[in-house]
């Protein structure tokens, strides 16, 4: 998803619209699943998986920031819903021990905390390379390893983590 939108443009009504958000946002959910889960994940799973991404969205609605982007949000929520889920499978909790921890799950309060750093990278990104907005991106939005960036950027291991540790640099100067 290269059309990051702020909040605001999936706001009617003094209401979040659920649906849009949905639409444009499910195919990016499945991204951050699939590069995070290896493909380890049934069909069901990554489907339940995004059902509670939206779901932690919308009963947290009114904490979302609506100047800021959605994808921000978005991609913490369903990174903290994956490691959750898969934390789930390998030790085998019990479904009610789940539903307890679903019940307590309030991932975007810990986002709010995050906001104004998340806007501040958001900045600096805007005025890098593209090529690097693009390896910050998958690497860090899209969870793509290191060795599938640099397949599809046509460039060495060794250079895609040298961009990242450049780039890394670059935002720590900018958010401190």
């Amino acid at each position: 998803m290269n059309d990051y939108k702020a909040i605001k443009y999936y706001i009617e009504n003094n209401e979040l619209d659920l649906e849009k958000v949905i639409n444009d946002y499910s195919h990016y959910i499945e991204t951050i699943i699939n590069n995070m889960s290896r493909n380890n994940l049934s069909n069901e799973d990554k489907e339940e998986i995004a059902s509670e991404v939206f779901f932690i969205l919308w009963k947290n609605k009114i904490k979302l920031d609506i100047n800021k982007h959605l994808s921000s949000y978005i991609a913490g929520i369903t990174k903290n819903v994956v490691k959750e889920y898969l934390r789930k499978i390998k030790i085998n909790f019990d479904i009610s021990d789940y539903e307890d921890n679903l019940c307590s799950y309030d991932k975007i309060s810990s986002l709010d905390d995050n906001v104004e750093k998340i806007s501040k990278i958001e900045k600096k990104l805007e005025n890098m390379k593209e090529i690097d907005k693009i390896i910050f991106l998958d690497f860090y939005y899209f969870s793509k390893s290191i060795k599938d960036i640099a397949k599809e950027q046509k460039i060495s291991e060794f250079s895609i983590k040298q961009r990242l540790y450049r780039i890394r640099n670059k935002i720590k100067k900018e958010v401190r």
